[in-house]
Protein backbone atom coordinates (compact mmCIF):
# COMPACT_ATOMS: atom_id res chain seq x y z
CA UNK A 1 0.00 0.00 0.00
CA UNK A 2 2.86 2.39 0.77
CA UNK A 3 5.04 1.27 -2.10
CA UNK A 4 7.87 0.58 0.36
CA UNK A 5 9.46 -2.72 1.34
CA UNK A 6 7.68 -4.06 4.41
CA UNK A 7 10.69 -5.99 5.71
CA UNK A 8 14.15 -6.94 4.52
CA UNK A 9 14.91 -9.54 7.17
CA UNK A 10 12.76 -11.83 9.31
CA UNK A 11 14.44 -13.01 12.53
CA UNK A 12 12.62 -15.63 14.57
CA UNK A 13 13.82 -15.14 18.12
CA UNK A 14 13.58 -17.23 21.27
CA UNK A 15 11.40 -16.33 24.25
CA UNK A 16 12.20 -13.80 26.95
CA UNK A 17 12.57 -15.40 30.38
CA UNK A 18 13.27 -13.89 33.79
CA UNK A 19 15.43 -15.95 36.14
CA UNK A 20 14.70 -18.99 34.00
CA UNK A 21 10.92 -18.56 34.21
CA UNK A 22 8.26 -17.15 31.91
CA UNK A 23 7.59 -13.48 32.57
CA UNK A 24 4.26 -13.24 34.36
CA UNK A 25 2.45 -10.80 36.62
CA UNK A 26 1.35 -13.69 38.81
CA UNK A 27 4.99 -14.57 39.44
CA UNK A 28 5.87 -10.94 40.11
CA UNK A 29 8.74 -11.01 37.64
CA UNK A 30 7.55 -8.41 35.15
CA UNK A 31 10.02 -5.53 34.90
CA UNK A 32 9.67 -2.24 33.07
CA UNK A 33 12.58 -0.11 31.94
CA UNK A 34 11.68 2.30 34.73
CA UNK A 35 12.19 -0.54 37.22
CA UNK A 36 15.73 -1.04 35.92
CA UNK A 37 16.46 2.67 36.26
CA UNK A 38 15.17 2.62 39.82
CA UNK A 39 17.41 -0.34 40.66
CA UNK A 40 20.53 1.22 39.14
CA UNK A 41 20.03 5.00 39.52
CA UNK A 42 23.77 5.74 39.54
CA UNK A 43 24.22 3.76 36.30
CA UNK A 44 21.35 5.33 34.41
CA UNK A 45 23.62 6.95 31.84
CA UNK A 46 24.88 3.57 30.63
CA UNK A 47 22.00 1.25 31.58
CA UNK A 48 20.44 1.03 28.13
CA UNK A 49 23.77 0.40 26.46
CA UNK A 50 24.34 -2.36 28.99
CA UNK A 51 20.95 -3.91 28.24
CA UNK A 52 21.83 -3.86 24.55
CA UNK A 53 25.16 -5.53 25.30
CA UNK A 54 23.36 -8.20 27.29
CA UNK A 55 21.16 -8.91 24.26
CA UNK A 56 24.19 -9.12 21.97
CA UNK A 57 25.70 -11.71 24.31
CA UNK A 58 22.77 -14.00 23.58
CA UNK A 59 22.14 -15.78 20.26
CA UNK A 60 18.92 -14.42 18.82
CA UNK A 61 17.48 -17.88 18.07
CA UNK A 62 17.84 -18.97 21.70
CA UNK A 63 15.70 -18.05 24.68
CA UNK A 64 16.91 -14.90 26.40
CA UNK A 65 17.11 -15.31 30.16
CA UNK A 66 17.15 -11.94 31.91
CA UNK A 67 18.76 -11.78 35.35
CA UNK A 68 20.02 -8.82 37.30
CA UNK A 69 23.38 -10.59 37.63
CA UNK A 70 23.69 -10.64 33.83
CA UNK A 71 22.72 -6.99 33.64
CA UNK A 72 25.32 -6.05 36.26
CA UNK A 73 27.94 -7.96 34.27
CA UNK A 74 26.93 -6.10 31.11
CA UNK A 75 27.18 -2.78 32.98
CA UNK A 76 30.74 -3.69 33.99
CA UNK A 77 31.53 -4.46 30.34
CA UNK A 78 30.22 -1.09 29.18
CA UNK A 79 32.22 0.66 31.89
CA UNK A 80 35.31 -1.16 30.63
CA UNK A 81 34.56 -0.05 27.06
CA UNK A 82 34.14 3.54 28.24
CA UNK A 83 37.42 3.36 30.17
CA UNK A 84 39.26 2.24 27.03
CA UNK A 85 37.92 5.22 25.08
CA UNK A 86 39.00 7.55 27.89
CA UNK A 87 42.46 6.02 27.85
CA UNK A 88 42.72 6.40 24.08
CA UNK A 89 41.61 10.03 24.42
CA UNK A 90 44.35 10.87 26.91
CA UNK A 91 47.04 8.62 25.44
CA UNK A 92 50.25 10.31 24.30
CA UNK A 93 52.05 7.94 21.89
CA UNK A 94 55.78 7.56 22.37
CA UNK A 95 56.42 4.68 20.01
CA UNK A 96 56.78 5.48 16.30
CA UNK A 97 57.91 2.07 15.12
CA UNK A 98 55.55 0.37 12.67
CA UNK A 99 54.41 -3.02 13.97
CA UNK A 100 53.29 -5.42 11.28
CA UNK A 101 52.09 -7.95 13.83
CA UNK A 102 49.69 -5.38 15.31
CA UNK A 103 48.27 -4.61 11.87
CA UNK A 104 47.90 -8.33 11.10
CA UNK A 105 46.15 -8.98 14.43
CA UNK A 106 43.83 -6.04 13.84
CA UNK A 107 42.87 -7.32 10.39
CA UNK A 108 42.34 -10.81 11.80
CA UNK A 109 39.90 -9.51 14.43
CA UNK A 110 38.02 -7.46 11.83
CA UNK A 111 37.69 -10.48 9.54
CA UNK A 112 36.57 -12.71 12.42
CA UNK A 113 33.93 -10.16 13.48
CA UNK A 114 32.46 -9.94 9.97
CA UNK A 115 32.54 -13.70 9.39
CA UNK A 116 30.75 -14.30 12.70
CA UNK A 117 27.94 -11.92 11.77
CA UNK A 118 27.65 -13.55 8.35
CA UNK A 119 27.24 -16.90 10.12
CA UNK A 120 23.59 -16.52 11.18
CA UNK A 121 24.31 -13.20 12.89
CA UNK A 122 26.36 -14.85 15.64
CA UNK A 123 26.97 -11.83 17.86
CA UNK A 124 28.21 -14.04 20.70
CA UNK A 125 31.23 -15.20 18.70
CA UNK A 126 31.70 -11.78 17.08
CA UNK A 127 32.06 -10.21 20.53
CA UNK A 128 35.03 -12.45 21.34
CA UNK A 129 37.03 -10.49 18.77
CA UNK A 130 35.95 -7.22 20.39
CA UNK A 131 36.91 -8.37 23.89
CA UNK A 132 40.25 -9.87 22.79
CA UNK A 133 41.17 -6.77 20.80
CA UNK A 134 40.24 -4.34 23.57
CA UNK A 135 42.39 -6.35 25.98
CA UNK A 136 45.30 -6.07 23.54
CA UNK A 137 44.79 -2.32 23.14
CA UNK A 138 44.80 -1.72 26.90
CA UNK A 139 47.96 -3.78 27.23
CA UNK A 140 49.67 -1.71 24.52
CA UNK A 141 48.57 1.51 26.22
CA UNK A 142 50.09 0.22 29.46
CA UNK A 143 53.50 -0.46 27.91
CA UNK A 144 53.27 2.61 25.63
CA UNK A 145 53.84 0.57 22.48
CA UNK A 146 50.77 1.88 20.63
CA UNK A 147 51.66 4.37 17.88
CA UNK A 148 49.67 7.40 16.76
CA UNK A 149 48.59 5.66 13.56
CA UNK A 150 47.65 2.48 15.44
CA UNK A 151 45.59 4.43 17.97
CA UNK A 152 43.69 6.07 15.11
CA UNK A 153 43.14 2.65 13.49
CA UNK A 154 41.83 1.26 16.78
CA UNK A 155 39.21 4.00 17.01
CA UNK A 156 38.12 3.52 13.38
CA UNK A 157 37.77 -0.25 13.82
CA UNK A 158 35.79 0.09 17.03
CA UNK A 159 33.51 2.61 15.28
CA UNK A 160 32.88 0.14 12.47
CA UNK A 161 32.01 -2.57 14.99
CA UNK A 162 29.82 -0.18 16.95
CA UNK A 163 27.75 0.48 13.82
CA UNK A 164 26.39 -3.00 14.61
CA UNK A 165 26.63 -3.04 18.41
CA UNK A 166 25.57 0.51 19.28
CA UNK A 167 27.06 0.34 22.79
CA UNK A 168 29.81 3.00 22.80
CA UNK A 169 29.56 6.57 24.03
CA UNK A 170 31.57 8.47 21.42
CA UNK A 171 31.19 11.78 23.24
CA UNK A 172 33.98 10.50 25.50
CA UNK A 173 36.48 11.26 22.74
CA UNK A 174 35.46 14.89 22.44
CA UNK A 175 37.44 16.11 25.45
CA UNK A 176 40.77 17.84 24.85
CA UNK A 177 43.77 15.53 25.07
CA UNK A 178 45.67 15.37 28.35
CA UNK A 179 49.01 17.25 28.27
CA UNK A 180 52.13 15.15 27.91
CA UNK A 181 53.58 16.28 31.27
CA UNK A 182 50.44 14.99 33.03
CA UNK A 183 50.73 11.73 31.13
CA UNK A 184 54.33 11.37 32.31
CA UNK A 185 53.31 11.99 35.90
CA UNK A 186 50.61 9.34 35.59
CA UNK A 187 53.15 6.87 34.24
CA UNK A 188 55.57 7.71 37.06
CA UNK A 189 52.77 7.18 39.58
CA UNK A 190 51.96 3.78 38.07
CA UNK A 191 55.61 2.76 38.31
CA UNK A 192 55.67 3.88 41.94
CA UNK A 193 52.58 1.78 42.67
CA UNK A 194 54.11 -1.23 40.92
CA UNK A 195 57.21 -0.92 43.14
CA UNK A 196 54.93 -0.47 46.19
CA UNK A 197 56.15 3.09 46.81
CA UNK A 198 52.66 4.23 47.74
CA UNK A 199 53.86 7.38 49.46
CA UNK A 200 55.40 8.61 46.20
CA UNK A 201 52.29 7.54 44.29
CA UNK A 202 50.11 9.66 46.59
CA UNK A 203 52.43 12.65 46.14
CA UNK A 204 52.15 12.39 42.36
CA UNK A 205 48.35 12.08 42.55
CA UNK A 206 48.21 15.35 44.51
CA UNK A 207 50.55 16.99 42.01
CA UNK A 208 48.28 15.91 39.15
CA UNK A 209 45.18 17.12 40.98
CA UNK A 210 46.83 20.50 41.68
CA UNK A 211 47.38 20.77 37.93
CA UNK A 212 43.63 20.39 37.36
CA UNK A 213 43.35 16.69 36.56
CA UNK A 214 42.22 13.53 38.30
CA UNK A 215 43.56 9.98 38.10
CA UNK A 216 41.12 7.12 38.53
CA UNK A 217 42.43 3.57 38.80
CA UNK A 218 40.48 0.96 36.85
CA UNK A 219 41.06 -2.67 35.99
CA UNK A 220 42.01 -1.48 32.50
CA UNK A 221 44.60 0.97 33.81
CA UNK A 222 44.70 4.57 35.08
CA UNK A 223 42.23 7.06 33.58
CA UNK A 224 43.14 10.74 33.49
CA UNK A 225 40.43 13.38 33.26
CA UNK A 226 40.27 17.14 33.59
CA UNK A 227 38.41 18.37 36.66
Amino acid sequence: MTGKTFSTYWMHTGHLLVDGKKMSKSLGNVYRLQDLENKFPEKKNLLYRAFRMMCLQNRYRENFNFTFARLESAIATIESFDNTLKRLRSYVPRNTKVRREFRDELQSHVQHFVESLENDFDTVVALTSVFDFITRVNRDIDDESLTTKEAASVIEVIKSWDAVMGVYDWSLLETTAVPENIQKLAQERQEAKNSKDFSRADEIRKEVENAGYTITDSKDGPIIEKK
